[in-house]
Order: C-alpha cells, then sequence, then structure tokens
C-alpha cells in the first residue's frame, strides 16, 4: 500500500470527529441561548421550600 492510501483512513476518521465535536459545540451554544438564565434561588418561594427541604427530621438533645 501507499502512504496516501494509509493516511485515507485516518484522516476520515480525523474529518469525522472534528464533525461531531463541531456539531456539539453547536448544540451547546444553542442550548445556552435558548435555556432561561433566571436563577432559581433568587425566587423567595422557592428558596423557602429548599431551606424546608434541608431542615433536618429530627433535632438532637444535648446536655447543656
Amino acid at each position: 500500500m501507499s502512504g496516501q492510501q494509509e493516511s485515507t483512513p485516518y484522516m476520515m476518521f480525523a474529518i469525522v470527529l472534528g464533525a461531531l465535536v463541531v456539531f456539539t459545540l453547536f448544540i451547546v451554544v444553542m442550548a445556552k441561548m435558548f435555556s432561561p438564565a433566571s436563577d432559581p434561588l433568587s425566587d423567595p418561594l422557592v428558596a423557602a421550600q429548599q431551606q424546608e427541604r434541608l431542615v433536618p427530621v429530627g433535632k438532637s438533645r444535648i446536655a447543656q
């Protein structure tokens, strides 16, 4: 086999891999553009619900 025939599969692999990387970056950019930019913790109701979920079920009794 000549050098040209041996490098063709590697070149095709590199092109396909590069196209997949570019497609992935395109999808990431589109997702960032169309997703809401609001911070869920800025809403006081959401913050209160989160604090309620984080409260321990029981409290420990400690001697004073």
